[in-house]
């Protein structure tokens, strides 16, 4: 689903288009038929400040949008402002709350819920600003090098690849050797940090590894949650959000905690067999 009110809203402040598509993951198309409707119709950045959702919805009619329009508006401002007053508070009670409401209109499946906090999170920086709050998030990767293992017995030679989760409050760095990146080593990956760490975050960002995200498409800017690892963070009842590709500050901590394996892990390991 096209979020054309966050695509305007960046396409006001002068953004490119690869900046856009990258932001909101959506495609470059869907950033010119913006543009060219935002022209046809002369709406100035002014008259876009006053627009209300159904202002906008109607510029674009989309079946859709028209489907989203039968549920219930999730508020995922007011989830937001909960969770920086309240750091107890998580997204499986921001769902709960959701469901009790008096609206009469459908609600959101936890699943859709968390799918649609992880769009919201990654248009509006609801990761920068959670980060740094304890038990706030997680940050999971797959480091770069690999070290050779050597098999005592048949002499063959094979790799080791390092996974790597880290908390960004407290620093605390998980990190475990596998002998593949394939799905099942990143989901298991995925069980052993939350193990380590005693407890789930509210938010688990990977740093765009194919085990975490694919596209529908070649062509199309938009990552899509592996189904698994989807699958794997509902029985978690947490939120996968991916750091945005081309966006240092979200990545900073990743590349922080993944220096960190190389120098003290890798770097010691390297010269030995």
């Amino acid at each position: 689903m096209v979020d054309y009110q966050a695509i305007m809203s960046l396409v006001f402040k002068g953004l490119t288009y690869e900046e856009i598509s990258d932001s909101v993951g959506c495609s470059r198309r869907d950033v010119s038929a913006v543009k060219k409707t935002v022209t046809t119709a002369g709406i100035s950045a002014e008259r876009f400040a006053t627009m209300t959702a159904a202002d906008i919805e109607q510029l674009f009619p989309d079946g859709r949008k028209t489907v989203s329009q039968d549920y219930a508006d999730p508020h995922f401002v007011s989830v937001v402002e909960e969770m920086k007053h309240n750091r107890y508070f998580t997204l499986q009670q921001g769902w709960v709350k959701y469901l009790g409401s008096t609206s009469e209109q459908k609600k959101y499946s936890y699943s859709q819920y968390c799918a649609l906090f992880s769009r919201f999170a990654a248009v509006t920086d609801v990761v920068a600003t959670l980060q740094h709050e304890p038990g706030k998030a997680m940050f999971v990767d797959w480091v770069g090098p690999t070290l050779p293992v050597v098999d005592t017995v048949t002499g063959e030679v094979s790799k080791a690849y390092f996974f790597v989760a880290s908390l960004p409050y407290s620093g605390l760095v998980f990190c475990q050797a596998f002998s593949t990146m394939k799905q099942e080593a990143w989901n298991q990956a995925l069980v052993n940090a939350l193990a380590f760490i005693g407890g789930v975050p509210q938010l688990i960002v990977p740093d765009n590894a194919r085990t975490a995200t694919h596209k529908r498409t070649r062509a199309d800017n938009e990552l899509v949650v592996t189904k698994s690892y989807r699958q794997l963070a509902e029985h978690y009842q947490t939120a996968i959000v991916p750091a945005r590709s081309n966006k240092p500050r979200d990545k900073a901590h990743v590349e922080r905690m993944v220096q960190a394996v190389e120098s003290r892990v890798i770097g010691y390991l390297a010269s030995q067999t």
